[in-house]
């Protein structure tokens, strides 16, 4: 009689990404690192697993505490499970992050890409691993592919990482290391298997996107990168993550109007529109040139989505600096406004300057939003009526309307049943509320593809 061979147990796997499209993408390749000498399913967060790993981000005070409170819900939740925390947290603090009870593992961001090392180690070992390299100064991109990107009806590729500025408030030039970029090559190749798999659009994403290439040896590596992927996949549509106010040149701003598969739609990291402001921040513009390069980037036609990310409330930030800021957003073409509350990062050269009191962070927050929405109301009411080409979102099943996203960034509902992940057409009939919908809703034609509506 033969012995019965015992087949090794399923892991269960849940992730959960804080944070920026890159983690997003990074969470996406730790999934895909999953296989070696051990089976491995990845769970829903909100189900019973093994391990539970979260992909963390450390832009914001509010970002750390978030992180925390996941970790120790879901060890509430699972106590016998593993709880792990990975990303830019875990590479600028994992100190803090050891003593986090309910954490049974803190790995860095050159350790996340190795889960298939750590993670056996991690559910054979009772302590706690903590394990976080530093960066060296020069590094090479690196990364492997992803072939889906689980729930999602967009795609992120990440085609640079790190960033050099050393901005005085920021840590992610420690949290993501120095800047490298993607080899073209190899985001062609990546991009080649997402559109294979369905995604209609793709959003080009890195720390500092506007610098790519100047690693390989060229200044003008984003605009030709965007050169070889835009002919080449001539019904994927492509987007562009954030980018600065310097690097945005007529170059760029050209590949607009000669590709129809560029995204009409620029997000900018402005972050001040003053000048003393920008130099305590360590900025690399003034406010003379984030206010041509929008006024540039407006000149592609009012329908061109132009947002951009304001910090209120840095140290020292007087009344009349923050009233240079507001008035620079009113006279520009901004189509809305992703607006921070400043948040000292320990170890920052900001943390030790005088700080403002927050109730008067509060009232600037409060005045920037209440702005924003005026702005992202003008921008929307613009498009009643109008054709718009968008992608279709993630479903709202209790109202029988879903989420889509035009190619200049407006949120459009449309009546459920629209297919989740499809390129449409639609246009925008008015509001309900503070929601812009849409009862029209139809598949792009393969030959409109390619061409604007």
């Amino acid at each position: 009689m033969s012995d019965s061979i015992q087949q090794p147990r399923v892991v269960r796997v849940a992730f959960n990404t804080l944070g920026c499209r890159l983690n997003q993408y990074d969470t996406e390749l730790m999934k895909a690192g999953l296989s070696a000498g051990f089976r491995c399913e990845v769970v829903p967060w909100t189900e019973a697993a093994d391990v539970y790993v979260l992909n963390s981000c450390t832009v914001t005070g509010k970002a750390d505490q978030k992180c925390r409170q996941a970790a120790r819900q879901v060890k509430r939740r699972h106590p016998d499970a593993k709880v792990v925390v990975t990303g830019c947290y875990a590479q600028t603090q994992p100190e803090a992050l050891a003593r986090v009870e309910e954490l049974d593992g803190v790995f860095g961001n050159q350790e996340k890409e190795r889960i298939a090392d750590w993670l056996p180690r991690l559910l054979a070992n009772d302590e706690k691993l903590v394990e976080v390299s530093a960066f060296p100064r020069r590094l090479e991109f690196r990364g492997g592919e992803i072939s889906e990107f689980s729930g999602r009806s967009r795609a992120f590729v990440k085609v640079q990482d790190g960033c050099d500025l050393r901005c005085s408030y920021c840590l992610i030039w420690q949290a993501r290391g120095p800047a490298r970029s993607r080899a073209v090559a190899e985001v062609v190749h990546q991009i080649r298997g997402l559109a294979a798999a369905g995604f209609p659009e793709v959003v080009l994403a890195g720390i500092n996107l506007g610098c790519y290439g100047l690693d390989l040896g060229r200044r003008d590596g984003l605009v030709a990168l965007l050169r070889e992927l835009l002919p080449s996949f001539p019904d994927l549509r492509f987007r562009l993550s954030s980018i600065h106010p310097n690097e945005v040149s007529p170059e760029l701003l050209d590949l607009f109007g000669e590709f129809a598969n560029l995204r009409r739609y620029m997000h900018v990291s402005l972050q001040s529109g003053d000048d003393a402001v920008l130099a305590r921040m360590r900025r690399p513009y003034r406010s003379a040139h984030a206010r041509d390069a929008v006024e540039r980037i407006g000149r592609l036609g009012p329908d061109f989505g132009i947002g951009a990310d304001v910090i209120v409330g840095f140290p020292g930030e007087t009344a009349r600096e923050f009233a240079n800021t507001e008035q620079l957003l009113l006279d520009s073409p901004f189509s809305y406004l992703h607006v921070f509350r400043y948040s000292p990062r320990p170890g920052t050269p900001a943390a030790e300057m005088d700080q403002v009191q927050p109730e008067i962070v509060s009232g600037r927050s409060a005045r920037l939003r209440d702005l924003s929405r005026r702005m992202r109301r003008d921008f929307e009411t613009a498009l009643i009526g109008s054709d718009r080409e968008a992608v279709v979102e993630t479903s709202v099943p209790e109202t029988g309307w879903v989420h889509a996203t035009t190619d200049n960034y407006a949120t459009v509902m449309v009546p459920q049943g629209a297919p989740a992940g499809a390129l449409a057409l639609l246009r925008p009939e008015g509001f309900r509320g503070d929601i812009l919908y849409s009862e029209r809703v139809e598949p792009v034609p393969a030959t409109a593809r390619g061409n604007r509506p």
